[in-house]
């Protein structure tokens, strides 16, 4: 037989988290979110900061490309660039020229006299032509001698400016005096390299 006692309260069991734990949780939610913002707004800040400097390298920038701008001046053409350039091409063509006339003579002077001896022995004709004296000084030739015709003398003078010993020079003078008492022509002729014949008409 069971005996009831109908006085004591009966004990209920519960289950599940006290309420001390929730408070704790939500405590612990509560300072999470709470250091979730401070860090955001750090973030924000630094943000901020990093966009304040680089506005102000910008506009630092712009003042530098106006300062730039405004005192940049576009190169102008020398008037008397041309002239000079004129003045220039004018000597260095007679620089060339004269380097060609050195060129010419040294040539000439390192040929010696034989190569104008045989030239002139090369054009000599066979006979009614004699050269009783040759003259060779630097560039200068000077020849005299006695012709019996008188059409023998320019076809010597062209023989010789077509020899290649002589190509450069003017036979520039020319003298022709008859002998009475020998009935020869005395001749007497000259020349000189061209270049300077140029400069002494000058």
């Amino acid at each position: 037989m069971q005996n009831l006692n109908l006085y004591q309260r009966e004990k209920i069991n519960r289950s599940g988290p006290q309420p001390k734990q929730m408070w704790l949780g939500l405590g612990a939610l509560l300072l999470l979110c709470v250091l979730h913002g401070a860090w955001l707004n750090w973030q924000l800040q630094e943000g901020g900061q990093r966009l304040e400097q680089a506005e102000r390298l910008a506009k630092v920038q712009r003042q530098q490309v106006e300062a730039a701008q405004a005192n940049f001046v576009a190169p102008q053409l020398d008037a008397r660039l041309p002239v000079q350039l004129a003045r220039q091409e004018a000597q260095n063509q007679a620089l060339q020229r004269l380097l060609r006339s050195l060129a010419v003579r040294a040539e000439q002077q390192r040929g010696g006299f034989v190569a104008p001896l045989a030239a002139l022995a090369e054009q000599h004709p066979p006979n009614g032509l004699w050269l009783n004296d040759i003259l060779l000084r630097g560039s200068d030739m000077r020849l005299q001698g006695f012709s019996q015709n008188p059409q023998l003398l320019p076809q010597y003078v062209q023989r010789l400016s077509q020899n290649a010993v002589f190509r450069g020079r003017l036979f520039s003078r020319l003298d022709i005096t008859r002998d009475d008492d020998t009935h020869l022509l005395q001749f007497d002729l000259s020349s000189r390299p061209a270049d300077q014949e140029g400069r002494q008409d000058e």
